[in-house]
């Protein structure tokens, strides 16, 4: 892991929620970790599967992490001169932080050291989800390395090859003659469109629709057709169990079939 190019990606996300609305202005160490995910996938999609940073991401719990990038926050942030909140959770766990930094060209002088498909995914997702946890991590769960992987393992950011497609065919260039016949057909396609147009608004015109009446007929029918599907199905409860297999199903990567 290259721990200078992970310091700025963290830096980098920081200067930029700074110009942000003010709700999505703090990042806690969560979100922080999930924009340098974003940024290796971006740069590995550009790049033969190699990511910016180097890290050796873990499918862990339901996102991707590294403990490295983690111990990283703290000194990268600090280092920008990034203030940090503690917030008392209501949980067992302890307090979580938020940090922020005020911008003041930190971002500009950032950029200086970053690729472009860094800088525009960081900034695409900070304006998408800034500090909201659920969708980051929704989305990151959803990216290519994660479906393919299972818990606790590393994550592989190399694409399959792509089949090499056909060139499509040249265009032949019509002569005028055949410019004015191709242009006549389409007028007169466009006329026989709209003449069964008009001629299925008068139909609709002549068209009485009669009211239903909800009597006791209709209510026996009712009855009578609940009846066909048999008695009321019981209530029941328990606890599905899964192969650890279902995590190398196609149906959790393949458009196809999932």
């Amino acid at each position: 892991m290259d721990i200078a190019k992970v310091d700025r990606i963290i830096q980098y996300a920081l200067a930029v929620a700074a110009g942000e609305d003010f709700c999505n202005r703090e990042l806690g160490p969560i979100h922080l970790i999930k924009y340098v995910y974003l940024a290796d996938l971006a740069h590995s999609e550009k790049n033969k599967g190699k990511t910016f940073t180097g890290t050796p991401w873990k499918f862990h719990h339901f996102g991707p992490w590294d403990l490295g990038v983690h111990n990283r926050i703290e000194p990268a942030c600090s280092h920008i001169g990034a203030e940090k909140k503690s917030i008392p959770s209501e949980h067992k766990e302890g307090d979580f932080f938020r940090w922020s930094v005020k911008n003041e060209g930190i971002e500009t002088l950032l950029e200086r050291d970053l690729p472009i498909d860094v800088t525009s995914t960081i900034k695409w997702a900070i304006r998408k989800f800034g500090s909201d946890t659920a969708s980051l991590l929704n989305h990151v769960y959803l990216t290519g390395p994660m479906l393919k992987g299972a818990p606790e393992e590393f994550l592989d950011f190399s694409s399959p090859d792509q089949p090499e497609l056909p060139e499509p065919p040249m265009r032949q260039e019509m002569s005028k003659r055949e410019q004015k016949r191709k242009s006549q057909e389409i007028k007169e396609a466009k006329n026989k469109i709209q003449q069964k147009l008009a001629e299925r608004n008068k139909s609709s015109q002549r068209i009485s629709v009669r009211p239903p009446r909800y009597d006791e007929v209709f209510f026996a029918g009712c009855e009578w057709l609940d009846s066909l599907a048999g008695g009321k199905i019981e209530e029941l409860s328990g606890e599905a169990v899964f192969s650890s297999e279902i995590w190398k199903s196609r149906t959790r990567f393949d458009p196809e079939i999932s």
